[in-house]
């Protein structure tokens, strides 16, 4: 063997240890959570405990040491203090209970918490917060994990916060992007967002959603992200109506493009920035995720009504809320106000509010696509 062949035979030798100490260390990284010395010492509450709460608490557990967890069922909360995995959703994920601490009293878990993320779908967010009185959650930092609109006032999680609680808008700040629980529970790379018009704030959320598999910039459109996050789910409803209508990819990416020309334009109506870049992954990426992805709940939805199921019966197979459903009436409600054109949103209204014919209605606003 010459030269060369040695050379290259050690090399070889010299890979495969550096493959194994790497592999070791990936492997070490999943199985051995921070110490305690090394996690942050903010107290943090939890609300909800659908899959997106699951896999939030499983996200910060690795930054923070002092997490109380609200959940609705005894049942569930008995299964994660006994077993460490929640019954209902994400089961596979483990949750360690001796550093979460999970209740089902919601006035309890929220007097223990400087910050709180609420995490529970906008359609359920008025009577879960009912038990809780203003003074408990004025003075809190608030991190808003829900997406959608509070059907009972038809306003905007943060403007529902500052006019039901008082919390001030600097003490507001919403976490977003791109990112199906199912994904996080299998540790695939994610980007997210924190935003809050207070930069301190946003940076402290940031830090809390920063793993080795989420990486979390900031923004302060604190608005505008949250409406985009609205509009998303109504559009990826929208995309699954086609797919089930039996419409190719083709056609959906174009039926994607019109979509965020109009996001674009509706949310510039209502809270103008010029700063706001629309193709950033928090409006454009979280759109695209939830009009293609199989997870997506919206999507599926519209799959079920375009294979011609009715809405009522649409709802009842699913089992579990889409956002779109309720976001499409309110924001309907909402432009009687405004005035804004966007035949995409109240084209789907027609059909899940209206009983307008599926088909026809979709084929005809396709005609105006460019």
């Amino acid at each position: 063997m010459g030269k060369y062949g040695k050379s290259k035979k050690k090399y070889c030798i010299f890979a495969r240890l550096k493959n194994v100490k790497m592999a070791i260390e990936y492997k070490s990284s999943i199985l051995m959570p921070r110490s305690r010395k090394t996690r942050a010492r903010y107290r943090v509450a939890v609300i909800g405990s659908g899959s997106w709460a699951t896999a939030i608490v499983k996200i910060i557990s690795v930054n923070l040491e002092h997490i109380h967890w609200w959940v609705r069922k005894e049942e569930v909360a008995e299964s994660i203090i006994k077993y460490g995995h929640n019954p209902k959703y994400l089961s596979s994920v483990f949750i360690n209970p001796e550093d979460v601490k999970v209740s089902t009293d919601i006035r309890t878990t929220v007097s223990r918490a400087d910050y709180v993320i609420i995490v529970t779908p906008s359609a359920y967010l008025h009577k879960t917060l009912e038990p809780l009185k203003r003074s408990q959650l004025s003075k809190k930092k608030i991190i808003l994990a829900v997406k959608g609109i509070v059907p009972e006032t038809m306003q905007l999680i943060s403007d529902y916060m500052q006019s039901q609680f008082k919390v001030p808008l600097n003490q507001l700040s919403i976490i977003s992007g791109p990112s199906h629980a199912e994904e996080i529970a299998q540790e695939k790379f994610t980007f997210l967002t924190a935003a809050s018009t207070n930069a301190e704030l946003a940076e402290t959320v940031a830090k809390f959603f920063t793993t080795r598999y989420c990486r979390t910039s900031v923004s302060s459109d604190v608005m505008g992200a949250e409406l985009a996050i609205v509009l998303k789910n109504i559009y990826a409803l929208g995309a699954g109506i086609y797919s089930g209508l039996g419409y190719g990819d083709n056609f959906i990416a174009a039926y994607v493009a019109n979509c965020v020309k109009e996001m674009k334009y509706f949310v510039s109506q209502v809270y103008p920035n010029e700063n706001r870049h629309i193709s950033d992954s928090v409006y454009l990426g979280d759109l695209l995720v939830t009009a293609y992805s199989t997870f997506s709940r919206n999507r599926l939805f519209g799959i079920m009504i375009g294979h011609g199921l009715s809405v009522r019966v649409s709802l009842m197979e699913l089992r579990m809320v889409s956002e779109g459903y309720t976001a499409c009436r309110c924001v309907h409600e909402i432009n009687k106000k405004i005035g804004a054109d966007i035949p995409i949103v109240e084209t789907i209204y027609g059909i899940l509010y209206e009983n307008n014919n599926v088909s026809s209605e979709m084929k005809r606003i396709a005609e105006h696509f460019v």
